[in-house]
């Protein structure tokens, strides 16, 4: 083999490698910021800080809903589930897109009166992520 190829190839090699570790790094820190993030809001929610959750969610998602259509909401879900007690993760995804960085997690949420499980996506922002999307699904908010 041609030693200039063999060195080139190594190279190619080499530099993938730290890409991958480089872009491993990023997504473990990516998954962190969001589940900080997490707290925060459930820290919010508990006290019924829903102008603040909302001032400090991504455009994108004060775009897509009205602050009274989010407070409406947070209302209802206070209401008939109550305040946070104990939030476990269940999945996570990170996706650098060319809009930005989407942190997607999802959480098996205990209440003080009743379950839910909460989808939470958030668009990074140096080293902050802000909510961009919000779901909750719970028999508990049918039913109560």
């Amino acid at each position: 083999m041609n030693p200039a190829l063999k060195t080139k190839s190594g190279f190619l090699l080499t530099l993938a490698f730290v890409g991958m570790i480089a872009s491993s790094c990023m997504f473990t820190k990516g998954k962190e910021v969001g589940e900080r993030a997490v707290q925060d809001f459930h820290n919010r929610f508990n006290q019924e800080q829903y102008h603040e959750i909302y001032t400090r969610a991504d455009e994108g998602f004060r775009k897509a809903v009205s602050e009274s259509e989010v407070t409406a909401l947070f209302e209802a879900v206070h209401r008939k589930l109550g305040t946070v007690r104990n939030a476990q993760p269940t999945s996570w995804r990170v996706n650098a897109t060319t809009s930005g960085t989407l942190i997607n997690l999802q959480y098996d949420t205990e209440f003080t009166e009743g379950k839910g499980t909460e989808s939470f996506v958030f668009m990074v922002h140096g080293n902050e992520a802000l909510l961009y999307n919000y779901n909750i699904n719970s028999p508990t908010l049918i039913t109560k």
